[in-house]
């Protein structure tokens, strides 16, 4: 499997806005839902930061990227009751793989949604791993209007949600990351399993 996400893994760890951008993501996580004791699925992990964050509470992670490089990083942390995938998520891989076969009580996607090819499609498969009532949570780059390639608007988001069947629980600007042209907004959706 040929990622081009591979070539970043080795100092993804050692780049202060992604870490940054992993604690902001924790901090406003436990604002809106308590992960202690959940089964969770991290997709989009990347080396795992978020990962890290939840392992303390959670009772089972599964870490899935599509990035072999970052898998084995994150791997290499040997954390405990994390299970890790290195595949692209298709129902094909659903089926086929029992790490997914268990439902989950949260999925949370870090600055992942608005890179995948088709975000609404890949919603309506995480919508199938969620356990009744579970909770789907996304932080991504708001979009500026300016590239409309690139990050999401709360209406994209709020959108989505409701054509897959969850229910918005809410979307908002959670926070922002300084960068090389000024600061960059985080929008953070989160929805329930309806």
């Amino acid at each position: 499997m040929k990622n081009a996400w591979d070539q970043h893994a080795g100092d993804w760890d050692s780049n202060d806005h992604v870490r940054l951008y992993a604690q902001k993501a924790f901090d406003t996580l436990v604002e809106i839902i308590n992960p202690e004791g959940l089964n969770i699925l991290d997709f989009g992990c990347e080396t795992g930061l978020l990962t890290e964050k939840l392992t303390p509470v959670a009772r089972r992670i599964l870490a899935l990227d599509s990035s072999m490089k970052m898998i084995a990083v994150l791997n290499e942390k040997k954390l405990s009751h994390v299970d890790t995938l290195a595949v692209d998520l298709s129902q094909e891989v659903i089926t086929a793989n029992d790490l997914l076969q268990q439902k989950f009580d949260l999925i949370v996607a870090s600055s992942v949604c608005a890179f995948l090819p088709d975000f609404q499609n890949t919603l309506k498969l995480l919508k199938g791993l969620l356990m009744p009532s579970g909770i789907f949570v996304q932080w991504d780059w708001l979009s500026t209007g300016e590239d409309a390639d690139f990050g999401f608007t709360t209406e994209m988001i709020a959108s989505a949600y409701k054509k897959c069947g969850l229910r918005i629980i809410s979307i908002s600007e959670a926070f922002s990351i300084s960068g090389d042209d000024g600061p960059m907004t985080v929008l953070m959706g989160a929805a329930r399993n309806a």
